[in-house]
């Protein structure tokens, strides 16, 4: 096998990574790309709130995607362009949790693909101040892109693995990922109920691990947050802080760039070029936007949920999931499936326990999830495969239905 995968980038309408407005993915073959995909998505109602942050980023808006396809009409021929390949993508945890999210916000059951993250890849194989995809591409002297266009990130992402495979002198992903010891990562199944239900609480800190271990120093304007609130959060996610940039910072977040300016030949504020200074010098200095910061910060936080919510983990599902099902679905399905799975008291209005991990529910959510009283795209996925588990042993005739691709 040669270095074939499918490279995948979504951009977001907003904080919700549920709302994806758009999709690049290009198909690679023996190290060449063979074949792209590119669509705008409409969000779903709910979830369609472009937020200005974004909208500066990626440049796209409610008015642009007003005509494109909504979700269930791009799923088939997505998942049908990946097929069987690891997908890679540059900080794949992002554009992997944006599939399953958009997925779980329409009823579509979760895909089971392998993933690949070029991000990581890149921090194991080469040094350089940041690890944005722009930095890393003119590091490998890629051609420039337009970065935050998904297609051409897909290409660029494609490009950088393709790049560091000629470094470390692999012929496949598997070899790359190997040699880089970067391990390809498996997307939701219903194996991690297993290993959340071995997960305890004893001597175990409820805190996020974004960034374990780090030391972590601002410089700039924060846009999100005020900075001493980003200092709580980097304690909170197992970090420490300090005020300036020494020998011992390994992050430096700048508040004056966002995804799209912070790029190779930017005009640098004097902290920001004496820490590009120490990463020439051999200093182990990552540098990132506060986007980024906030990424690495919610992959933390996804972790901490696994790690609650498996502390009062069901161990079947609710009694009303079979009382509501009947004797089963009648000429409309979907109907009948999402009144079954509808809690008995009512949409939820924010702060009720999730039926699933008991996490308290977000006071905006999806309105599937708000009518099953779930947190998001897990547990609803979790509740789902329950169901239908708890159906079948009482017998309640339930057609699968696929989605074509």
């Amino acid at each position: 096998m040669g270095l074939d995968f499918v490279a995948l980038d979504f951009e977001t309408a907003n904080r919700s990574h549920a709302s994806a407005c758009a999709v690049g993915a290009v198909r690679v073959r023996d190290g060449q790309v063979v074949d792209e995909y590119f669509t705008l998505i409409r969000p779903a109602e709910g979830l369609n709130d472009f937020e200005p942050g974004n909208i500066r980023v990626h440049g796209i808006t409610a008015d642009v995607v007003a005509t494109a396809p909504g979700w269930t009409e791009v799923y088939g021929p997505l998942r049908g362009f990946i097929a069987d390949d690891v997908v890679v993508g540059h900080n794949a945890a992002f554009d992997m949790s944006v599939l399953l999210n958009t997925c779980g916000a329409h009823d579509i059951d979760l895909p089971v693909l392998s993933t690949l993250c070029t991000l990581q890849l890149a921090r194991a194989c080469v040094k350089i101040p940041s690890y944005s995809l722009p930095w890393v591409a003119e590091h490998l002297e890629l051609p420039s892109f337009d970065h935050h266009d998904p297609l051409a990130d897909a290409r660029a992402s494609a490009m950088v693995l393709v790049a560091l495979a000629t470094i470390a002198r692999a012929s496949s992903v598997a070899d790359l990922s190997e040699y880089l010891r970067v391990p390809a990562v498996p997307t939701w199944t219903e194996r991690d109920d297993m290993l959340f239900a071995q997960l305890t609480a004893e001597n175990d800190d409820l805190i996020g691990t974004g960034f374990a271990g780090e030391v972590v120093c601002f410089t700039g304007a924060l846009k999100m947050m005020v900075r001493d609130r980003a200092r709580e959060l980097v304690v909170e996610q197992g970090g420490r802080w300090q005020d300036g940039v020494t020998k011992t910072t390994s992050i430096l977040v700048t508040g004056d760039f966002d995804e799209r300016t912070f790029r190779p030949g930017a005009a640098f504020s004097a902290k920001l070029t004496k820490a590009f200074a120490q990463v020439g010098a051999g200093q182990k200095l990552e540098i990132i936007t506060e986007e980024a910061f906030i990424t690495r910060m919610t992959i933390g936080e996804q972790e901490l949920r696994a790690r609650l919510g498996a502390r009062n983990a069901r161990t079947k599902v609710p009694d009303w999931v079979v009382t509501q099902a009947g004797n089963g679905p009648g000429e409309d399905f979907w109907e009948w499936y999402r009144r079954a799975l509808a809690h008995p008291s009512g949409r939820a209005l924010g702060g009720e326990p999730c039926i699933w991990c008991e996490a308290p529910l977000p006071a905006k959510t999806h309105w599937i999830h708000r009518d099953r009283h779930v947190c998001g795209a897990y547990c609803n996925e979790r509740l789902k495969r329950g169901a239908r588990r708890a159906w079948d042993r009482e017998g309640i005739p339930v057609r699968s239905v696929d989605w074509e691709y």
